[in-house]
């Protein structure tokens, strides 16, 4: 039995270990939670060493100052853990709701006694003494187990009452660290030499780090996802920018057919100089609303400059560009002539070509503008 005990835990101390090199690595980056969560792991590690070196002592019959200082260790480490992966747990409560930490100072208290208790049983020998070369335990040690029964039971208790709270897969993680050293508890007080506390914790641990590790790794996902939307899009318009562009650029080369709409404002240096930036501002967002209104269900609309749009149109037939042409003709002179336009319609070519025509159908829609209404070039 005890061999089989420290295999378990030399293994389970191993996977420890790879989880703090883990947490261990970009300790500097992690937050206090994390940090609380590393001691807790530690502690477990430390515990899980120090119980298999107990156990290996005791196969070997070997006694003194050095083993009774192990025992001691590895029976104390289990209230330290209790402790720690108290504070841990309401620390994750307390993100989503304001708590007291009285019931995690009650089962310190519970904890630390148990630990004097250790202490003074060990030096009194009502814990355990050395006989005949062999350890001996005496009547504390039901007490010693048990008591850390009761933290683990004031740990439950605090989860149960704010489940609610909590995410479902929160509080399944967060259940293991109670469930599986309880019930590893229970055993060792049916069935005395099954000590299997500190596999049940370390496995509730590894239980929590993968949970840890799933929430960064999704956080990390949508957070990226952010960035690079936020990276592609216009901030005054919220139409895609000129990065946007180019990759939107690279993405028509997958298909075939392509329709291309160059705009340029009319009179955007007459209204920021005669009417101010605001105004401007507001002359840019009227005709991206244009734009949203004819082509938001058919194409990506770009802004690529400070008064140049682009409308990349993928896979669509040259009726139904003469259709929006028609329609986007009709709000514009809706609108006074608010910009000139271009386009440009193709199969199997190259999209460069398409958009380099369209600029210059803009330019010579640009030039009417100007000989018809008579107004002055960049004004």
């Amino acid at each position: 039995m005890s061999t089989m005990i420290i295999s378990t835990e030399v293994v389970s101390g191993l996977f420890m270990l790879i989880i703090l090199l883990g947490l261990v690595t970009a300790i500097k980056e992690k937050t206090e939670l994390h940090r609380r969560f590393f001691v807790c792991v530690l502690s477990t590690t430390i515990g899980l060493f120090a119980d298999a070196s107990d156990y290996a002592m005791e196969e070997m019959n070997i006694v003194g100052i050095y083993p009774s200082i192990i025992k001691i260790i590895a029976f104390s480490m289990i209230d330290v853990c209790i402790v720690f992966y108290s504070f841990y747990i309401v620390s994750l409560i307390v993100r989503k709701r304001k708590i007291s930490y009285v019931p995690v100072y009650i089962t310190a208290l519970i904890c630390t006694a148990d630990i004097l208790m250790i202490l003074v049983g060990a030096i009194t020998g009502r814990f355990f003494s050395f006989r005949g070369g062999k350890v001996v335990y005496g009547t504390w040690r039901t007490y010693i187990s048990a008591i850390p029964i009761v933290g683990v039971i004031i740990l439950m208790v605090i989860l149960a009452a704010n489940a609610r709270y909590l995410e479902r897969k929160v509080f399944i993680a967060l259940s293991s660290i109670i469930v599986f050293p309880l019930i590893a508890s229970v055993i060792v007080l049916l069935f005395p030499g099954y000590e299997l506390a500190y596999p049940a914790t370390a496995l509730a641990s590894e239980i929590i780090f993968i949970y840890i590790h799933y929430e960064e790794i999704t956080e990390s996902r949508i957070r990226e996802e952010v960035m690079s939307r936020i990276s592609t899009l216009d901030a005054l318009t919220g139409l895609k920018n000129r990065r946007g562009y180019n990759e939107a650029l690279e993405q028509a080369k997958e298909h075939n057919r392509f329709g291309i709409v160059f705009c340029d404002l009319n009179a955007l240096k007459y209204t920021n100089d005669n009417f101010g930036h605001v105004a401007g501002d507001a002359y840019i967002m009227q005709f991206a609303d244009i734009l949203r209104k004819v082509f938001s269900k058919t194409g990506e609309i770009c802004r690529i400059s400070g008064d140049e749009f682009v409308v990349l149109l993928y896979d669509i037939s040259f009726d139904e560009l003469e259709t929006l042409k028609k329609e986007l003709a009709r709000e514009i002179r809706e609108n006074n002539r608010i910009a000139s336009v271009g386009y440009a319609y193709g199969e199997n070519t190259s999209i460069e070509d398409l958009v380099m025509h369209a600029e210059q159908e803009m330019y010579d829609d640009k030039d009417r503008y100007y000989s018809e209404t008579g107004a002055k070039r960049r004004k």
